[in-house]
């Protein structure tokens, strides 16, 4: 009789509709679960908990990694707890080198797609499978954006040969869109549709297919918003951003030499606003080639608790403005999208005027500007590493915002290794798949 273990679980939430733990299910290991009690009704939330939850314990650190990786945050020295290897706080991921989501993602992939085959069998709700398609299609999202490589398994879980490999993630962003447009089929309420058209629009712009992803981003309103919820009572699903410079006793990054904090010390755009603390000078730790960093802090998270978003009506803004300069489209209309974004804020130096619109004479500007409130927008989600890797392959126009001083003259920590722009398959997954290279 197959047997699977089940775990703790978890939450998200989107817009209106919350979707909540189950009572009684705070354990640590319950022991083997029959397979075919896994379909039963009552068991159904809890399997697909299980997936969120495991997808949660991803984004709390990687969206902390990406950050590091990404240049969104200046490393502090970390050392210990709540930091990242030397090479990794130069912008490096060494290959076959585990920064740890692999599994996570992995895993949340992997019980979703359990509990879609095990609903499927007993004619489950439509409630139940929505949420099911929803978390494998994030999961599947977030494996095509964060990592260079895909390994392909089996979406049947009964199927337990090797994935195999193949270079680049398309094939994870087509699962994501075959995912989002079942969910679609099971929504039952505006906030279900709108979540499943955002994430679909997202795995779209990846996709090349431009057309697709302006119609869906169209059809979320701004108002819209989905969160992955942290923990603040479990290490494991903590805001790793947060608590890494929380001062309890960590102070891990900081915001100096960044682009953000010179941006908005010169705009006061209050979605980069950042902080000091005379009692705390410096991050933990000495930064091999630069020694001790001054620290300021991010003010996006200010609670270990605090949920990140994942998809919102703001960004589909930015996704229908893309899609448009990408497939040759009206740049004046794409700015104005990216200008509703922007003005929606006021700024925080004195007048409290709204953020001044961009302006653009033609396409490549407007494609600078589309860059840069994407960043502003989505800072510290863990998405700008996937954006760059993204208009890089598809030499997509307009320059990147630059740090003021560029940190490859700060330290030969940002020179000794070059840059990367995703993550590497481990090698415990090539070590045990046959069909997956080794590291060169």
């Amino acid at each position: 009789m197959k047997m699977t273990n089940h775990k703790k679980t978890g939450l998200l939430t989107a817009g209106a509709f919350t979707f909540l733990l189950l009572a009684g299910c705070d354990v640590v290991n319950p022991g083997p679960v029959q397979d075919e009690f896994l379909a039963e009704e009552a068991s159904q939330p809890g399997l697909i908990n299980g997936s969120v939850r495991r997808l949660a314990e991803a984004l709390s650190y990687g969206n902390y990694t990406m950050a590091i990786l990404s240049r969104e945050v200046f490393p502090g020295g970390q050392i210990g707890a709540f930091g990242h290897d030397v090479a990794v706080q130069g912008g490096h991921v060494q290959p076959g080198y585990d920064v740890g989501r692999w599994n996570q993602t992995q895993q949340a992939r992997f019980i979703a797609e359990t509990a879609i085959k095990r609903f499927t069998e007993v004619n489950a709700s439509n409630a139940n499978m929505y949420r099911a398609h929803l978390y494998a299609a994030f999961a599947y999202r977030t494996l095509g954006e964060w990592w260079c490589d895909a390994v392909i398994g089996d979406t049947d879980p009964d199927v337990t040969t090797p994935g195999s490999f193949e270079a680049g993630t398309t094939t994870y962003f087509n699962r994501a869109v075959t995912n989002f447009t079942a969910a679609l089929g099971f929504a039952s309420n505006d906030a279900e549709r709108h979540a499943a058209l955002a994430g679909r629009a997202s795995a779209y712009l990846w996709l090349g297919s431009f057309a697709l992803a302006q119609a869906d981003a169209a059809g979320v309103p701004d108002s819209f918003v989905l969160t992955i919820t942290f923990d603040a009572q479990e290490q494991a699903y903590y805001n790793s951003i947060q608590w890494a410079n929380a001062k309890t006793p960590y102070l891990s990054y900081s915001l100096e030499n960044t682009w953000q904090k010179s941006y908005y010390d010169a705009t006061g755009d209050p979605r980069t606003r950042w902080v000091v603390d005379a009692g705390f000078p410096f991050a933990v730790g000495s930064l091999s080639g630069f020694g001790q960093v001054p620290w300021s802090n991010q003010t996006k998270f200010t609670d270990r608790g605090d949920d990140a978003r994942i998809a919102s009506g703001w960004e589909m803004r930015l996704v229908e403005a893309e899609a448009i300069l990408a497939s040759g489209g009206s740049f004046a209309t794409a700015l104005g999208l990216i200008n509703q974004v922007r003005t929606r804020f006021n700024s925080t130096l004195p007048g409290n005027a709204p953020l001044t619109a961009y302006t653009a004479a033609d396409a490549t500007e407007a494609w600078q500007w589309l860059k840069q409130e994407r960043g502003l927008e989505l800072w510290l989600e863990g998405r700008r590493l996937g954006d760059e890797r993204r208009w890089m392959a598809t030499n997509a126009p307009g320059a990147l915002y630059q740090p003021p001083v560029a940190w490859e003259t700060l330290s030969p920590l940002f020179t000794s290794n070059p840059r990367s722009y995703c993550l590497d398959i481990p090698d415990s997954e090539r070590d045990r798949n046959p069909n997956v290279p080794p590291t060169t």
